[in-house]
């Protein structure tokens, strides 16, 4: 098992995973049910407009035509004129037309028997009354208003229980709207219960989940700071194990190289072969030496600070020799400022890049070697850069592992070391190193420090 997984729990992924497509299901399914019990709420409301709000409008309507019928009648009776009565007959034949309307659009509920009753006792009143209408007519348009009026009498009764029965209808109807209206507040006081359990469920459940994944979290935080721990031990264990071998080492090649030495003073005739031995001694020498700073590079970087002019001063100092030896030119401009890194492994690391410089240079070519340096928002930059062999995209990409050396360095004196070291003091310092490289016209090495923090006394 990979330490990732071992870390995140590969197995307990897919379980968070299904935790929270669950909740979101479930959440989606209270809003689906709450949306259900609305529309059923809405097609209540519909059901009360339509049986409730046209219906009452609709007795309300025939009871208005009864009546203006009674008055009509009344009216014609006392016309004497065939004129006047002609008008009111033709009044009275408008108004049989609206009650017929209003009867074929008045609907009745299929399994409300009072209703139908009710309904089945006006519509036969409404039937009775027509002949007895139309008898009072004929007399008041012979003038007889004496009969007339006799008549109109016994058609008051039928009037008085249309009246009755309309005004039965009417209640019935608004008793059924109250009822119905009742019914349609419990289906959303039962949609609001249902929708608010739900949503208490499904939150619980979220809140349990996330009680789980912050615990995982926190697990996970705790054998993470573990394994770090662990690491940094293994890594003051290597470094520890490396000065050790370098110390070691010194005295045995200490040695060798006397006995070279001497061996090269003794056997002349061997021409080349004591300076063979001592390369081979300074090559380990320097191997132990880079080894040893290494090794002591997370110690020495913590907590230090340094003034970037006294570190090319210093670096100027170590290179200049060097660089003129070599037929160049040395360029450090380098602007004031204090960052967090220990002078002399900072001093190393421009030591290490200009040495670089010096063994990969052209032979055709002058050598340039420049370092600069300003201050920028919370960091320092530190551009170094040459005119040399430069590098391939597939050397610069491993150029800072340890002892990997390109296709030009197996020709070159070194250890493989350098620019190693100079990664791990910029690490150790809080900084980023990066590297632009072509072949054929050199390097750029950009260094960004961490400027160091005033202390306020």
């Amino acid at each position: 098992m990979t330490v990732e997984n071992r870390l995140f729990g590969k197995t307990r992924a897919p379980r968070i995973w299904w935790a929270f497509v669950i909740i979101v299901l479930g959440f989606v399914l209270a809003n689906l049910v709450s949306l259900y019990e609305m529309r059923k709420s809405q097609s209540k409301v519909r059901l009360i407009a339509k049986h409730a709000a046209i219906d009452i409008e609709l007795v309300a309507r025939l009871s208005r035509d009864l009546e203006r019928k009674r008055v009509l009648m009344e009216d014609h009776i006392l016309e004497k004129q065939p004129k006047d009565m002609d008008r009111l007959e033709a009044e009275l034949t408008r108004i049989d037309a609206e009650i017929a309307a209003a009867s074929q659009s008045y609907e009745l509920t299929g399994d409300d028997a009072n209703e139908r009753a009710i309904w089945q006792e006006l519509d036969r009143e409404i039937a009775a009354i027509e002949p007895e209408m139309t008898k009072v007519l004929e007399l008041s348009r012979q003038n007889l208003d004496g009969q007339a009026k006799e008549a109109a009498g016994v058609i008051e009764e039928r009037f008085d229980r249309i009246d009755a029965a309309t005004n039965k209808l009417l209640n019935l109807n608004h008793n059924r709207a109250n009822h119905e209206a009742a019914e349609v507040r419990r289906l959303q006081l039962r949609a609001v219960i249902v929708l608010a359990a739900l949503t208490l469920i499904w939150t619980v459940f979220a809140l349990l989940t996330a009680r789980w994944v912050i615990g995982l979290i926190a697990e996970r935080e705790r054998q993470m700071r573990h394994a770090m721990t662990q690491l940094e031990e293994r890594n003051r264990e290597l470094d520890a194990f490396a000065a050790r071998v370098a110390h070691d080492l010194r005295g045995p090649l200490t040695a060798i190289n006397l006995a070279a030495a001497q061996f090269k003073q003794r056997a002349v005739y061997e021409e080349g072969t004591g300076e063979v031995l001592q390369r081979a001694v300074t090559r380990m020498e320097t191997m132990i030496h880079d080894l040893l700073t290494l090794s002591r590079v997370g110690g020495q970087a913590k907590g230090m600070t340094c003034e970037m002019t006294n570190v090319a001063a210093g670096a100027q100092e170590d290179l200049m020799s060097k660089v003129e030896a070599a037929g160049g030119t040395l360029q450090i401009d380098v602007a004031p400022s204090t960052v967090s890194c220990n002078k002399g492994l900072l001093r190393q690391v421009l030591w290490n890049l200009g040495e670089n410089a010096v063994k990969y240079r052209r032979p055709d070519v002058p050598l340039r070697l420049e370092i600069y340096g300003h201050a920028a928002p919370n960091t320092y930059e530190l551009i170094v850069s040459d005119n040399g062999s430069g590098m391939s995209p597939w050397v610069a990409r491993q150029a800072f592992e340890p002892f990997f050396r390109g296709k030009d360095g197996e020709s070159t004196q070194g250890t493989g070391l350098g620019l190693s070291v100079v990664k791990r003091v910029i690490d150790a310092c809080g900084g980023t190193l990066s590297l632009e490289s072509e072949p054929g016209q050199g390097s750029t090495f950009t260094i960004h420090l961490p400027l160091a923090v005033s202390k306020v006394a």
